[in-house]
């Protein structure tokens, strides 16, 4: 497979990323230490052919909807009932259904030394979703020292509309189990779910359990769960939130990952199935070498207008706009 790929890096230096138009996939990054090491901070893959044959999202860009809609329908504005794709032998819809936008070609709309910009037109009834929706991934390199990654939408028909990025970090630059990571999450609420990972009530309160990130600690055990971000680190737009939605900080304490983010809610998921994923690929992670700190709307938010976060659902004329800025630093620099 011949794939269109880019490596962007700020005039200043710092940090550097490599883009591909295949799912809009954040590929790798390498973060700078002091004494001129560096550490590949992002999870993925030497050969191309391999994000065609992976089932683990790597770095992808998907959409139209992250995260599950529960039995693969919602209903509509005017009372009709969706059905969406699913995957098979899946009861549920996750990350676009057997044909998400993560494997999809992006076009190339615009390159530069410090940002590219990607494009995709999803017709109609594409995943079961109404309207034609054009969408836009746009990752920048703000500084040296944040990636910036910028979603834009707009659809011809009512259609819940909520991408993400799908990246894996692990911070300590090697293959290692990334539940020794240190974590703190701007959340005071979790989704509880079932054993499908389906919402089965309204966010709760996650003080006194063990989803209670407020305060840093080791991950700890495995996650895939959503947590609803407290309204200082998020925005209902692309407008700066005044305080970060979580922070990462690798094991040997060196390295720390700020994410801010404009969208309501956090998957966190720290790579449980990553083996069974990426088996048969020339690179195979192994279970918990990487987590997913996903930013997104809570699941199946389709189905519950009523949880307390912006509305999911774009509108014709609007635009969907919101952003993700990973940000690196050094605590003890």
């Amino acid at each position: 497979m011949s794939e269109t790929s880019f490596t962007l890096q700020h005039a200043e230096g710092g940090v550097r990323i490599r883009v591909l138009a295949h799912g809009a996939t954040w590929a790798a990054c390498h973060v700078p230490l002091p004494g001129g090491a560096e550490r590949s901070v992002v999870l993925g893959f030497d050969q191309h052919t391999d994000y065609q044959r992976q089932q683990a999202y790597m770095g992808a860009t998907v959409g139209r909807w992250a995260n599950r809609i529960a039995h693969g329908t919602y209903t509509g504005p005017d009372g009709e009932l969706v059905h969406l794709s699913r995957h098979p032998g899946s009861e549920h819809h996750l990350h676009g259904g057997a044909e998400g936008f993560d494997q999809r070609t992006w076009t190339v709309l615009h390159a530069a030394a410090d940002e590219v910009r990607l494009g995709l037109v999803s017709p109609a009834g594409d995943q079961g979703f109404p309207g034609t929706l054009h969408c836009e991934v746009r990752y920048r390199l703000s500084s040296p020292s944040c990636v910036e990654v910028q979603f834009t939408a707009s659809v011809d028909a009512p259609c819940p509309v909520g991408l993400t990025n799908h990246a894996y970090f692990n911070l300590d630059g090697q293959p290692t189990d990334v539940r020794s990571h240190q974590l703190w999450l701007n959340a005071a609420a979790a989704l509880p779910v079932d054993e499908r990972l389906v919402p089965t009530g309204p966010p709760a309160a996650v003080i006194g359990t063990p989803l209670d990130y407020q305060t840093t600690k080791p991950i700890g055990m495995a996650l895939d769960n959503a947590f609803l971000l407290n309204p200082a680190s998020s925005a209902a737009s692309a407008t700066e939130p005044a305080e970060p939605a979580a922070e990462l900080t690798s094991a040997d304490g060196l390295l720390r990952l700020r994410v801010h983010t404009s969208l309501p809610a956090l998957q966190v998921y720290t790579g449980e199935f990553l083996g069974a994923c990426t088996a048969g690929c020339s690179t195979t992670w192994a279970p918990f070498r990487g987590v997913a700190i996903e930013p997104q709307y809570l699941p199946d938010s389709p189905n519950h207008p009523e949880w307390p976060q912006p509305s999911c659902w774009l509108m014709p004329g609007q635009t969907w706009q919101h952003h993700i800025r990973y940000e690196f630093d050094l605590p003890g620099a």
